[in-house]
């Protein structure tokens, strides 16, 4: 409509200047790249990120950053590297058969955290795969005590083993280092009553150790 419309105001434009169906087409061929890179810009944005996701007391969690240095804060982060920070929140190790994933909502100065801890074999047979020992831990890191630890009697832990199977962790995949499931349970405290957890996701690149 507008190539026509300018054909009209200068009738010289077509027996004077071979080039418009050439200009024609190639603004077409701009118009349909810029689409397509933008097109691709958002179906990138789409992707699922390297996170994890539940429902923890009624508010949405989407913890993405792994843990990392800070200076000027007390405690066993101050004395590692961001690259071994990075090593402990997304390890798989063949030889113990464990995963072992840390996210938090902030890297250095986090609000609240989870870590997920369990067994896994890259060489089985098929998906899904359920661990047959899990442990899940969310932490409010306004409550204090020791990161992530088994010893933490102040924030919310659930555990699948043989006694108990108040987590369900459920893998649905392993392709190029980046593992990805699913995950739901009740979680205890000694601090409060127990909670539940729901509709959890995770996609996560993790490294492999001895």
């Amino acid at each position: 409509m507008i190539w026509s419309n300018l054909l009209q105001i200068c009738p010289l434009c077509r027996s004077k200047f071979d080039f418009w169906p050439f200009l024609q087409s190639t603004v077409f061929v701009i118009g349909v790249s810029a689409i397509a890179i933008l097109l691709s810009a958002r179906s990138g944005e789409n992707k699922d990120p390297s996170q994890v996701q539940f429902v923890f007391k009624n508010q949405v969690y989407r913890l993405a950053y792994p843990m990392r240095r800070e200076q000027n804060a007390p405690g066993h982060r101050a004395l590692m590297s961001n690259a071994q920070l990075d090593s402990m929140s997304n390890w798989y190790s063949p030889a113990r058969q464990r995963v072992e994933i840390v996210r938090q909502d902030h890297p250095v100065r986090p609000l609240f955290g989870v870590a997920l801890s369990f067994e896994f074999d890259d060489k089985n047979s098929g998906y899904p795969y359920f661990p047959v020992s899990a442990t899940i831990q969310f932490k409010d890191f306004s409550w204090g005590s020791v990161e992530f630890s088994p010893t933490d009697s102040c924030n919310f832990t659930g555990v699948t083993n043989e006694v108990s199977d108040d987590l369900t962790i459920q893998v649905d995949g392993y392709r190029n280092d980046t593992i990805f499931g699913r995950f739901s349970g009740l979680l205890l405290s000694a601090a409060g009553p127990m909670a539940e957890l729901d509709n959890g996701q995770f996609r996560v690149l993790i490294y492999r150790k001895d």
